[in-house]
Parts: C-alpha cells; sequence; structure tokens
C-alpha cells in the first residue's frame, strides 16, 4: 500500500511546470528543509531520493527537456528506487509529484524532467546501489517571479487540453450518490496532474466495490510513472471531500480502498 497522510489541494492548483530559474541561490536553511522532505520520502516509500542543490546545472545544460529547454536550474531532485521492484515507478510518480507539491507550498518552481536530462553529469552527483536506477530528476528553484515567461507561456499553451470527468471516468454514473462528492473532487485534482506530453494516460473505474485506475492512452515510456503522480492527485482531492483512502496493488491493478 501507498500513502501520504497529507492533503495539499491548494498545492495541485497552484503548480505549474517552470522552465526558467533565477541565479538566486537556495540557502542553508531552505536545503535543509527540501532534504526533511525527501528523508520522509524515502522512509515512507522505501526510496532512494536524493538532491543536487546550487551545482547541478550540467544536467540540463544544452538539452532539451520535456516541453522545452530547462534554462538557469542549478538545482534538482534525482528519483531514484530499486528496479527489482514491480510498483517502483508508479512509487516515483506518486512520491515524486509529492515532493513537487512540497516544494510548490515553499515557494520553488519545479519540473518534471523524464529521459532528456544529461545521465552522465547527474550520474556524477547521485550516489546509486547496483539495482538502483534513476527514473526521472525534478528541476527545482527560484524563479524570477510569479508570472510565466513568454516562452513558458507559448510552452503551457500546448499543455491546455485536459480530459472531462467523463473521460477519465466512463462509469461515474454507475457510483452511489453518497461517493459522488469526493470521487469527483480526486477527478478533478486528477485533471490538474502533469504527464509526459500531456497525455493523460489513465482511466479510473469502479468495480462495485472500490475505485480503480489503469494506464490508457499514447506510449510515452513514463505510463506507470504518470499513473502514480495521478494516483497522489486523487487521493488528495477525495480527503479533502472527507474520504481517507489507500492505494493497494490488487492482482495487477492499482484499487483506491479506505484507510
Amino acid at each position: 500500500m501507498i500513502r501520504i497522510d497529507e492533503v495539499l489541494t491548494e498545492e495541485i492548483k497552484k503548480r505549474c511546470s517552470r522552465r526558467r530559474f533565477s541565479e538566486k541561490p537556495i540557502t542553508v536553511q531552505e536545503e535543509v528543509e527540501i532534504l526533511k522532505v525527501i528523508e520522509k520520502i524515502n522512509d515512507e516509500g522505501n526510496l532512494e531520493f536524493q538532491c543536487c542543490i546550487n551545482y547541478g546545472d550540467e544536467a540540463f545544460e544544452g538539452l532539451k527537456a520535456s516541453y522545452g529547454i530547462i534554462k538557469g536550474c542549478s538545482s534538482y531532485a534525482a528519483l531514484v528506487g530499486d528496479s527489482r521492484d514491480e510498483t517502483i515507478e508508479e512509487k516515483i510518480g506518486y512520491y515524486g509529484e509529492y515532493l513537487v507539491l512540497k516544494l510548490t507550498q515553499m515557494g520553488f518552481g519545479t519540473c518534471w524532467v523524464g529521459g532528456t536530462f544529461d545521465k552522465k553529469a547527474v550520474a556524477k552527483d547521485i550516489k546509486t546501489e547496483y539495482s538502483d536506477k534513476i527514473y526521472c530528476v525534478i528541476a527545482l528553484g527560484n524563479l524570477e517571479g510569479k508570472e510565466k515567461t513568454s516562452f513558458e507561456k507559448v510552452i503551457g499553451f500546448f499543455g491546455r487540453n485536459r480530459k472531462s470527468i467523463g473521460e477519465l471516468f466512463y462509469s461515474i454514473k454507475k457510483v452511489k450518490a453518497e461517493d459522488k462528492k469526493w470521487i469527483e473532487n480526486g477527478l478533478e485534482c486528477v485533471r490538474k496532474a502533469p504527464s509526459a506530453l500531456n497525455s493523460q494516460p489513465w482511466i479510473f473505474g469502479y468495480n462495485g466495490e472500490n475505485i480503480y485506475i489503469k494506464s490508457k492512452g499514447n506510449k510515452t515510456g513514463f505510463e506507470k510513472i504518470d499513473l502514480g503522480i495521478a494516483m497522489l492527485h486523487f487521493q488528495m482531492g477525495a480527503e479533502e471531500k472527507g474520504f481517507k483512502g489507500q492505494w493497494k496493488f490488487i492482482k495487477n491493478c492499482w484499487e483506491f480502498i479506505k484507510k
């Protein structure tokens, strides 16, 4: 089972991918707070997340990241986990997005970066065991201002097309009336979730007892990570409306069951 006991729906509303960062360094005190969050994630998720603060600019220099080039960024979090775990990618997405939301809460800009970071540069900074894998990195740092740059606005335009609740959950009409409010709020939070190439590769269903989620859509290579991101968003939206649940992997499928 995976679960975070915290509701960050305000951060879900605020979060957006940022690709232009300020040269202002992250302070020692801020780094300590980031490390506290990463320590919590690693303890609860049995993961090996690490961060590179104020000296990680080589990870993005000259390379195109998802939806554009990352510029001015000298800090990142490396999302590391044990490749032998059959559910590791969903965990990477779930806990990685939790880190993104906590960084948003702290006032930092962030951007998920999949396969287009400099892996050799990151490998020099990040320690891994023989079965560990660096699945993604999260660019993070201070921003020049709250408003997006013109470049970020252009890039963001391509991510505006969001699936409706009906497209995310075909059987929404089958759920009990008393459950509809928390389910719909969970789905609204999922609509705000980031995904590779904005593919939104997830579909929800109802098996008569629990809500479940499966991958569906174009293949990007990050479907399971995107699935984990959506799972976190759904859980937080549900809990905002009073339903406390947790995700459990049952017969090759993730089900959202009552805690």
